[in-house]
């Protein structure tokens, strides 16, 4: 048991603590509050009037897949089909990717790992700890949304191989395509079910299983799309189908806040940090997630680890404040709206009692980009000195006991 006392506790959900106090073990947050009991024989933690947070979460991200330092592109692109929704991230995870460690020892707890853009229907995603004792003690939810992506990328990655799609209207015509059959094999499934004469069993297609978890609402769709042309044809499609999603990137959301909000569409932006290197990322501005919250969207940003680091997720939050968002806004399109996207903010998101123990103690204001993270835990466990100090030896492995 430990007790975090004399802190400027952000809950997020309800409001700040001055000289706030924050119980916590392995199981969870126990109790926080100004006047809070603590256990006899909890370890004292006294930091001074400093900030503690929720960990931050990443709610759109390659790490593990993409290694940082390693040309690992096919590790998370399957560019040898347009349609690869049995895909499951959580089967090319590394969980000692540096890029991983380093965001953990910056405040970043959790993430959500997805397949690449390449691809009309690319897998399935999961969300997963930063930092753990096992690989299983990482993993939050292995399915936690399937991927899909419209505009350039599949067009540019299946039109040069000349097959479909080259165009926006083949993206589209294949999703529909793939989501009709999707829904006419579960038709097949259930009345293949109700015959007693069959002698042969049904056979399984793991492809169109894995889009009826998303018809069957079991999952949702997590779209790729940069312009409003794309998420406008992918909402007609959602529309027809009747399934849930939100939209990655939305570098264009401004220009369609109307029908987002009026579909309470959720929206992760980004990144928005780096060059306009392409037609998509045009527009591309951190005023957009202030315009995009002051409409009511539930909105995230996002790094897209690798493209920039998402260990610098407060400073890009920072930097939206720049362009008009508000602190207590920034503090939440890091924590608790990027966990009611991934389906988490019953565990993750905020500093309440029965959430996990994911608490990070700053050294200044977090939005301040001089400000460090001093302390992280995960699941109420402090991360390793090593790995708070970037002090990690040549093959270094995340779930030895020398670490922990």
């Amino acid at each position: 048991m430990k007790a975090i006392v004399n802190a400027q506790v952000e809950t997020i959900t309800n409001g700040r603590i001055p000289g706030g106090t924050v119980v916590f073990d392995e199981g969870g947050i126990k109790a926080v509050g100004k006047a809070v009991s603590i256990p006899e024989g909890a370890e004292i933690i006294d930091v001074q009037g400093k900030a503690v947070t929720p960990g931050i979460i990443e709610a759109h991200s390659h790490a593990g897949l993409y290694e940082d330092g390693f040309p690992a592109d096919g590790d998370y692109n399957e560019m040898t089909d347009p349609i690869t929704p049995h895909l499951q991230a959580i089967d090319g995870f590394k969980p000692g990717d540096t890029g991983t460690l380093e965001a953990a020892a910056s405040g970043v707890t959790t993430m959500y790992i997805s397949q690449g853009s390449a691809n009309v229907i690319c897998g399935i995603g999961a969300v997963v700890k930063t930092w753990g004792t096992s690989f299983d003690d990482q993993v939050v939810n292995a399915a936690a949304g399937m991927k899909m992506a419209l505009g350039e990328n599949p067009k540019r990655v299946y039109g040069t191989k000349d097959k479909t799609p080259s165009t926006r209207m083949g993206v589209a015509a294949l999703l529909r395509k793939t989501l009709m059959e999707a829904r006419n094999y579960q038709e097949k499934k259930a009345f293949y079910s109700r015959k007693s004469d069959e002698k042969e069993p049904f056979a399984t297609d793991l492809k169109l299983e894995a889009v009826g978890r998303l018809l069957n609402g079991e999952i949702k769709a997590r779209c790729h799309a940069h312009r409003a042309i794309d998420m406008l044809t992918f909402m007609r499609i959602a529309d027809e189908f009747g399934f849930k999603y939100c939209f990655e990137h939305a570098t264009e959301c401004v220009q369609i806040l109307h029908e987002l909000k009026r579909r309470d569409v959720p929206v992760v932006i980004g990144p928005t940090v780096g060059s306009k290197s392409k037609v998509e990322v045009f527009h591309k501005t951190f005023r957009s997630v202030a315009k995009a919250v002051e409409a009511g969207l539930t909105v995230a940003i996002t790094s897209d680890h690798h493209v920039t680091p998402m260990k610098y997720l407060p400073v890009y939050a920072a930097l939206a404040i720049r362009e008009g968002l508000s602190s207590e806004d920034a503090l939440k399109v890091l924590t608790i709206n990027p966990a009611k996207i991934l389906g988490v903010d019953d565990r993750l998101g905020s500093i309440e009692a029965g959430k996990d123990a994911d608490l990070v103690v700053w050294s200044g204001d977090p939005l301040d980009a001089r400000s460090r993270a001093e302390q992280v835990f995960i699941k109420g466990r402090a991360l390793p000195e090593d790995l708070m100090t970037g002090n990690l030896l040549p093959g270094f492995e995340p779930w030895n006991p020398q670490y922990r």
